[in-house]
């Protein structure tokens, strides 16, 4: 993997740093941002290739514009219509039902990293 491709992770500090230690160890570059604010910062500044974000916790950023065309996977612990409506607006965007299945997440990242795993928006993995 390129040193260049970075994973931003939106989510309160516990499990942002499990994710992080996650996906660290499968060779990617994190970073962790507890605020929309933050994450907004590290997003301008470019070089963010996904972003992991936890549902309610990061809602204000997944209905900001910053998203765009960055890849998005959000964690929730359960469905809303509120939630299914924001994955319908964010474009390239994925939705994983916690319990996460940490092989499954692996696998993700991974086709979305690599360029194999195109998304279109609205998908919910239960």
């Amino acid at each position: 993997m390129s040193p260049s491709k970075k994973i931003l992770i939106i989510d309160e500090d516990g499990f942002s740093k499990v994710c992080s230690a996650i996906l660290i160890d499968e060779g990617y570059q994190t970073k962790l941002a507890v605020s929309a604010e933050e994450a907004a910062r590290y997003v301008s500044n470019n070089g963010i290739s996904l972003i992991v974000s936890s549902y309610p916790y990061a809602l204000s950023f997944l209905k900001s514009q910053i998203v765009k065309d960055i890849p998005v996977i959000v964690l929730s612990n359960e469905f809303s219509n509120e939630l299914i409506e924001i994955m319908k607006r964010v474009k390239n965007s994925i939705c994983l039902v916690k319990p996460l299945d940490f092989d499954r997440f692996r696998y993700i990242v991974r086709g979305i990293i690599n360029g194999y795993l195109n998304l279109s928006g609205g998908n919910i993995i239960a």
